[in-house]
């Protein structure tokens, strides 16, 4: 039975992968091959770096692959393989080497014996104990600027998922130039990660586009979410649900 995880549909897929990562098991072996029409032969000049829930990272040295291309792979470790599908979600160079990020689409179920340990020797699990130690010690003194970009990056995904979401089941808008587009059509990322949309805010005649952006409110960094002349709010279930009107007032037959 295969676990399926949801589609990947992003243009300019980044780094998803936030569950923990486990260093690469050193007796494990990993081959992949691209996913389409015609015969894709395994290449096994894999290195595997780290493992997680949801990805894994490898070296290679010739393979080029591109973002969002769709990929089988095929993870062994003594007697325990495992298989599925993964699409490329980060690409980028170490060394002479290629360095790719996978994002998993389908696993199955052995799977989660490379997460639990179950196929580990004893040499292993140590490694893996001061893996997760290290893990734990640089999250404990991240900064609070990383912490405010995950926020920030999470809170872009919920509402341009939700957008996307509305548009697919047909609602369509008009924004602040007067096009007739699908929400998630509407929504902008500036280079520093402020988030706009179209809106008719009360007492406006007028469709604008405003900013929402993340901020701390006290002196323990709780988070909030506020949309220019137009209220905070403390969670991001109220915001997506005040959006969600918000795109219903604009909204078109």
């Amino acid at each position: 039975m295969q676990n399926l995880l949801p589609m990947v549909t992003s243009d300019a897929l980044k780094e998803k992968r936030l569950d923990q990562r486990l260093p690469a098991i050193t007796n494990a072996s990993v081959k992949i091959r691209r996913r389409g029409f015609g015969f894709n032969p395994w290449r096994y000049d894999i290195h595997l770096l780290d493992l997680s829930a949801n990805g894994m990272a490898f070296l290679t040295p010739k393979l080029n692959l591109s973002q969002l291309q769709k990929i089988d792979f095929e993870l062994s470790s003594g007697g325990l393989t495992t298989s599925g599908c993964a699409v490329v979600c980060n690409t980028g160079n170490s060394g002479i080497k290629q360095r790719y990020g996978l994002l998993f689409i389908e696993t199955d179920d052995a799977f989660d014996a490379f997460l639990t340990g179950e196929s580990l020797s004893s040499d292993e699990v140590n490694r893996l104990g001061e893996e997760i130690a290290e893990q734990y010690m640089y999250q404990r003194i991240q900064n609070d600027e990383v912490l405010f970009r995950v926020q920030n990056q999470r809170m872009v995904d919920a509402v341009t998922t939700m957008a996307g979401r509305l548009g697919q089941m047909g609602l369509a808008i008009k924004d602040d130039r007067g096009r007739v587009v699908r929400p998630v059509n509407s929504i902008t990322v500036a280079a520093n990660g402020v988030l706009s949309v179209p809106m008719l805010r009360a007492g406006d005649t007028a469709i604008k586009r405003v900013n929402i952006t993340l901020i701390t409110t006290d002196d323990v960094g709780h988070i909030r979410y506020q949309i220019d002349g137009g209220g905070v709010f403390d969670n991001i279930i109220d915001l997506l649900n005040h959006l969600c009107r918000c795109f219903d007032q604009i909204s078109v037959p």
